[in-house]
């Protein structure tokens, strides 16, 4: 590997060994890899602590369609924020519940704030927000209900 620098790591065995077994289950090759993978995450995190960083991403949410005026409140939403929402895709879970996917970009809190209107929806019984920055790639995300 060019370009790589190695670096020691020390850990409690106990650590270690639960590490492993995470790492395994989630189908890492190596160590390496996985560290790779959390380094990467820890600073994608600070950048999405930056309310006005410019980030891409999805809202997902699963909503109970019985719900009165949910439909309507949704779209309403949808309709006041559309400078963040680039297109949505519905889906039919079952009798009861919709999915609904938002594709959005625009500033971190921005997005933040319409995922936290669309969580506090009566009848909303899902939504997260996940997001990338536009400019490094890494994704992260932030669950505003579950």
């Amino acid at each position: 590997m060019d370009g790589v620098t190695r670096i020691g790591v020390s850990l409690e065995p106990e650590l270690l060994r639960d590490f492993d077994r995470i790492i395994s289950k989630k189908g890492y090759v190596s160590r390496s890899e996985a560290i790779r993978d959390l380094v990467r995450d820890s600073l994608a995190e600070s950048e999405w602590k930056n309310d006005k960083e410019r980030m891409a991403g999805v809202i997902v949410m699963i909503y109970d369609h019985h719900t009165t005026g949910i439909g309507e409140k949704l779209t309403g939403l949808q309709h006041s924020k559309m400078q963040h929402v680039n297109t949505t895709i519905h889906v039919h879970l079952d009798n009861d519940r919709c999915m609904e996917i938002m594709v959005v970009e625009g500033e971190l809190g921005h997005l933040k704030s319409l995922a936290n209107e669309i969580s506090s929806i009566k009848g909303v019984l899902r939504c997260k927000l996940t997001m990338a920055s536009q400019t490094s790639g890494h994704m992260h995300h932030i669950g505003a209900r579950y």
